[in-house]
């Protein structure tokens, strides 16, 4: 099947710009009343069938790659787009 390879470069932005981009991506874990109670915030990727290879490598489908691109745009990341082929059983499905 046909994907997309997405790796994402991250070196300029500053610190607080690269966790609002990466918790808007892979989601967080929210602690509240001093660590008694947690909740998992998801991310978008968690709504999309993926395959995180490495830190800043992303495999996809186009329609992923449609909803991924505003949340790119808005964290200004520099990302490079490649076309692969790649097993449909290897990508996540949520």
């Amino acid at each position: 099947m046909k994907a997309k390879l997405i790796v994402q470069n991250l070196s300029e932005l500053n610190h607080y710009q690269k966790v609002l981009f990466n918790r808007a991506i892979y989601g967080y874990t929210d602690n509240s009343n001093n660590n008694a109670y947690q909740y998992k915030r998801k991310g978008l990727l968690a709504s999309l069938p993926h395959l995180r290879l490495l830190k800043g490598a992303i495999v996809t489908r186009k329609e992923g790659l449609i909803k991924l691109k505003p949340i790119f745009k808005k964290y200004k990341v520099k990302y490079q787009i490649y076309d692969i082929l790649i097993n449909k059983s290897r990508l996540k499905n949520i």
